[in-house]
């Protein structure tokens, strides 16, 4: 009796954790389909998704873009999203930190399609500006599509832009 209840007990405190949306490792440079001198370099550590936008350059090179734009997502069992952080600027001209939305709506071995906020109304006081009645205005999200970089699976070789 002793046996079954610590066999029990040993497979109770084996339970499998969930399964995670997109399991498979996304470290390395990954490429806009539509335009690949898009270029985005992602650091998978499990739960959590850094990455910087690049610039792809002909001969194959990647350059950092003169405004950094950086990438934080978080993986959960059925979603990968996060946040694009940026700057933006407002009508009186203010250059304002910016968070855009990102999240990954399909997942492969060798390319990933995402919905990206591509723009956020910024007020003077660098706050997102709000819809009369005080509520958040509906976002403006683009989908793209993300092919890997067989050029560069390991991430370009280049030392990742600080989080």
């Amino acid at each position: 009796m002793q046996r079954l209840l610590a066999a029990l007990l040993l497979l109770a405190a084996c339970k499998k954790s969930p399964p995670r949306f997109c399991d498979q490792d996304l470290t390395g440079v990954w490429l806009n389909a539509s335009d690949k001198h898009f270029a985005y370099r992602f650091r998978d550590h499990g739960d959590v998704i850094r990455g910087e936008f690049l610039e792809s350059q002909e001969d194959g090179g990647l350059a950092n873009p003169p405004d950094p734009v950086t990438f934080e997502m978080h993986r959960t069992s059925d979603t990968l999203a996060g946040v694009m952080r940026s700057t933006e600027a407002t009508a009186s001209g203010r250059v304002c930190p910016v968070e855009f939305g990102i999240n990954l709506t399909t997942c492969s071995a060798n390319h990933v399609q995402a919905q990206v906020e591509m723009d956020v109304p910024v007020a003077d006081d660098c706050k997102r500006k709000t819809a009369e009645d005080g509520g958040d205005l509906p976002p403006h999200r683009t989908e793209f599509v993300f092919v890997r970089d067989a050029r560069h699976p390991s991430g370009g070789g280049e030392t990742p832009v600080a989080h």
